[in-house]
């Protein structure tokens, strides 16, 4: 048993399963899998939905997410989705993001509310504040991106509109939720420490990590790097996981911790592995 409560606050995101979904496995067998083993969180990462997304939009597939949470009640989802927010402003009410927030909402079900999480896979940079030399209208800016969220955050307004941080520097991404958390939308972070060395953070992590205030996370995912590539399997490497948890826990953040490994043939065994991996460090805390 972990300490801490870790052990209750375990989940992974379906990505893990791409190499299962794609030799055509089901997203529902592979979830009741998750659940027998014990992982209470399943982040549904669009494209790696299964019988649950459309095969050519990759858009997810509101009637059936509703089937699967009603199937799981005890499993708690989010939908984590792509959308350019730090370069393009954000349409609420175009098609492809309307199914987006429908499905978020499908899969809320019983006591969780219904959880959209954002990542930009495509964007370099975080709008950065205007200076007085620039030109209306030439730069896109930290509100810019706040106005697209609260957009959203408008059609879900019981639920949870996150943002995971991604290729962006990490200054960007905090200068955009300093702007946020002065607003009333209440957004959050999906925090991923192994993600600062995308875009060139990565010798801060720990600094980065002691910054955060608990209440700006919605979650933390975990995985390593080791010879500049994510692993299969959680283990020593690049990100000190003995030093984040010990962070985190000071910082008493009390939300979930979603395994994010590289997908592979025996990904249950690896999930096992960082378990047992993951107990190790936190007895130690």
């Amino acid at each position: 048993m972990m300490k801490n409560g870790v052990e209750d606050r375990l989940g992974l995101v379906s990505n893990c399963w791409k190499v299962q979904l794609d030799e055509g496995a089901s997203l529902s067998e592979l979830v009741a899998q998750a659940a027998d083993e014990g992982f209470r969180f399943v982040e549904l990462r669009q494209g790696c939905l299964g019988e649950c997304e459309d095969s050519d939009s990759r858009l997810p597939l509101a009637d059936r997410l509703t089937e699967l949470a009603e199937r799981f009640p005890e499993i708690t989802f989010d939908l984590a989705v792509e959308l350019p927010i730090f370069s393009e402003s954000i349409d609420a009410s175009s098609a492809a993001v309307d199914t987006m927030l429908r499905s978020a909402k499908a899969i809320s079900a019983h006591s969780h509310p219904a959880h959209l999480r954002i990542v930009d896979p495509v964007s370099k940079t975080v709008p950065s504040k205007r200076t007085a030399d620039d030109e209306v209208g030439s730069t896109f800016r930290p509100q810019d991106v706040v106005d697209s969220l609260a957009n959203l955050k408008a059609e879900l307004s019981t639920g949870i509109i996150s943002v995971e941080h991604s290729f962006q520097p990490w200054a960007g991404i905090r200068t955009l939720f300093e702007v946020a958390n002065s607003s009333d939308i209440n957004v959050r972070l999906c925090y991923d420490p192994c993600n600062l060395w995308l875009a060139g953070d990565g010798d801060e992590a720990d600094e980065i990590t002691a910054s955060l205030p608990a209440d700006w996370l919605s979650m933390v995912h975990l995985k390593q790097r080791v010879n500049n590539s994510v692993t299969s399997r959680l283990e020593s490497g690049k990100v000190d996981w003995s030093r984040q948890l010990d962070l985190l826990n000071r910082a008493k953040y009390a939300g979930p911790f979603l395994f994010e490994t590289t997908p592979c043939e025996d990904v249950w065994e690896c999930l096992r592995d960082s378990r047992d991996y993951l107990a190790s460090i936190v007895r130690e805390l």
